[in-house]
């Protein structure tokens, strides 16, 4: 635990957090752009949502499983919502694209 917490002290927790704005931004405007059956139940104001997107799809739990393949994990809430949680340390903006475009793929 010492050594993660060294790490989050170095970089900051104002960092980490613009990071996760910034990621979580362009996750909705991707998912905005390439999933049009996906709707955000998050609230589209980034001062007003934490790190996760929550989306509502149909067939979530089968998209949900499915991304596997694309190398996205995420979580399933039954009936229909994927959460997807872009973790600012580690996460990239091409594993948030990747996220995106899995699931567009993933679409019936």
């Amino acid at each position: 635990l010492g050594p993660a917490l060294a790490m989050f002290d170095e970089v900051g927790i104002a960092a980490l957090r613009a990071r996760s704005v910034a990621l979580t931004g362009y996750l909705q405007g991707l998912l905005d752009a390439l999933v049009p059956d996906a709707t955000l139940l998050t609230p589209r104001d980034r001062g007003a949502r934490g790190a996760q997107l929550s989306v509502r799809v149909q067939g979530a739990a089968a998209r949900h499983d499915a991304l596997a393949a694309f190398g996205v994990v995420g979580d399933v809430r039954e009936p229909d919502i994927i959460r997807f949680a872009p973790a600012p340390m580690y996460s990239t903006f091409h594993d948030v694209w990747r996220a995106a475009t899995a699931l567009a793929a993933t679409a019936g």
